[in-house]
């Protein structure tokens, strides 16, 4: 529904203004499943985000907003003047990679949309990056100032993944430390203790629950090495679904099952906090059982 504000409020006292006066716990449900545009532009879900007077307001089923598709393969989950956040889809590359050299990076593909809408040449600085087959939330900055500006806070920004993994844990909780180390075949391997070019990892994580003959689980992480949940969950006997080089069944070529689906972070210039969720496709639940997947969508 799209709804113009007749007073600045905060989010949640906009949506109990927009649907006529409905209680506070309704509008909460309404807030955690719907996707949230202010005047064309998607914003921060906190309940306490300000709404300015007469600003329209569109309230959206996030399912039909939130994800990539072949039709809308660029979507949006945060931007203002300084950062900007999207959802990667599996199968490309975060940034161009001097190894595998690619006009089809995220990154590029995202700068070109940008600059389409703008009729002006845009520019983005890489923050972090995503393994090319992790799906999920990715920032990008607008200018280099801005880019050091949260690389500097790194460390307090909060990132969680979701990891459809082929066996159960031993522990319902726990978190993983190791050194590890890229080899020239470009996989990692993990050490106990430290080796001299290996860096230390620490992964942190949580059994949600079964998903079909699968099992479900939130992962946290305290450093960003390369490939380190993959490492770091293969090394538990976890492997996530689709994850061949880690040893998970090769039966078929699958998506691997690893999605960055949380960011909160106080902004670097506002100090306002902000919360991104969205939570993948039923497909990332139920891998194939019988073919190869294609999952590329550029």
């Amino acid at each position: 529904m799209k709804f113009k504000t007749k007073e600045t409020s905060n989010l949640l006292e906009a949506i109990m203004e927009a649907y006529k006066g409905i209680s506070k716990q309704k509008a909460k449900q309404i807030l955690g499943y719907s996707a949230i545009y202010l005047n064309g532009k998607k914003i921060d879900k906190h309940p306490l985000t300000e709404i300015p007077a007469q600003s329209l307001l569109e309230i959206t089923d996030k399912n039909k907003s939130d994800l990539p598709t072949k039709q809308n393969k660029i979507v949006i989950s945060y931007e203002d003047n300084y950062y900007i956040i999207g959802i990667k889809p599996a199968g490309i590359l975060a940034a161009n990679d001097a190894q595998i050299p690619t006009s089809n990076s995220f990154h590029k593909i995202l700068e070109n949309y940008l600059s389409e809408k703008a009729r002006k040449k845009v520019r983005l600085w890489v923050v972090h990056r995503l393994d090319r087959n992790v799906e999920g939330l990715i920032i990008f900055a607008k200018s280099e100032f801005h880019q050091q500006l949260i690389k500097e806070k790194w460390q307090s920004v909060s990132k969680k993944y979701l990891a459809l993994t082929e066996k159960i844990p031993e522990k319902e909780h726990d978190v993983i430390e190791s050194w590890l180390m890229d080899t020239q075949t470009q996989k990692v391997v993990s050490f106990p203790r430290e080796q001299e070019g290996a860096k230390y990892a620490k992964t942190e994580y949580t059994f949600l629950r079964p998903e079909k003959r699968y099992f479900l689980l939130e992962v946290s992480l305290h450093t960003g090495r390369k490939n380190q949940i993959r490492v770091h969950l293969a090394q538990i006997n976890c492997p996530i679904v689709g994850d061949r080089k880690y040893g998970a069944d090769a039966s078929f070529n699958r998506q691997i099952r690893l999605a960055a689906y949380k960011l909160d972070f106080l902004h670097p210039v506002t100090n306002k906090p902000i919360h991104l969720q969205y939570n993948p496709s039923n497909r990332f639940y139920n891998p194939s059982q019988s073919s190869d997947e294609k999952y590329k969508i550029f």
